[in-house]
């Protein structure tokens, strides 16, 4: 018998089905037809199901067991180091880890960051991101909403609900003064970024304009020498 997280791809295909019930494709096609097993179709007509559904499925004919092998995971971020030395990453992880104990965790992981939530590249959160698609957790405890994304929240869910996995939020309510401290802080990296970048521009195209004007300098002094040559060959 399987686990849930034995099944990492996100659509299996008809004989891939039927190895893992035991049957013949033949025999999960006439599923399909009859209602029995959910599968949709491609633009080019091939039967595919999502994992969700052939896990529904699996788990109404008994033959899913339960995934002791997931683990649960804290995640935990604060933007700034300056929150990180004054214990605000600390303090969130007591928090959000004492949540957890009340919920039965599966050997309970901690993953904490410093990093700011519009920073879509963060380093924990990527490796968390690849634990979550290989099907190695099923639920992430998180303090607020925006400790993993200050936006795009709702795509990130559905990601990890395709793959199994719960986000539990612990605190429905905000602290003002926290958020308005970090929602500064990455307003500010923001314009930070885009003034870098503005500089840079303007600093490659002041190069190829002053390259360019060196161009014309020199050759209009070529110009001249080779006049000056011309007049002095027609004066001798």
């Amino acid at each position: 018998m399987l686990c849930a997280s034995d099944l990492t791809k996100a659509h299996y295909k008809p004989g891939e089905v039927a190895k893992i019930i035991g049957v013949s494709p033949m025999t999960v096609i006439r599923y399909d037809n009859v209602g029995d097993i959910e599968f949709d179709r491609t633009p080019t007509g091939r039967r595919v199901i999502k994992r969700e559904n052939l896990i529904s499925y699996l788990n109404k004919q008994g033959m899913v067991q339960p995934d002791n092998r997931r683990k649960d995971v804290v995640y935990a971020r604060v933007s700034t180091h300056k929150q990180n030395e004054r214990g605000d990453l600390t303090r969130q992880i007591e928090v959000v880890s004492a949540f957890a104990a009340t919920k039965n965790p599966v050997n309970l992981e901690i993953l904490k960051e410093v990093g700011s939530g519009l920073n879509d590249n963060r380093v924990v959160l990527r490796k968390l991101l690849r634990r979550i698609l290989q099907g190695e957790i099923g639920r992430v405890f998180v303090n607020y909403k925006d400790r993993l994304t200050r936006f795009g929240f709702r795509y990130l869910e559905e990601t990890f609900k395709a793959m199994g996995t719960e986000i539990i939020v612990v605190s429905s309510e905000i602290q003002e003064k926290t958020v308005q401290e970090e929602l500064a802080e990455d307003l500010c990296a923001i314009i930070h970024s885009f003034s870098g970048k503005l500089y840079g521009m303007r600093g490659k195209i002041g190069k190829r304009i002053e390259k360019k004007i060196n161009a014309l300098y020199e050759g209009g002094e070529t110009d001249e020498t080779n006049n000056d040559k011309t007049n002095n060959d027609k004066t001798c």
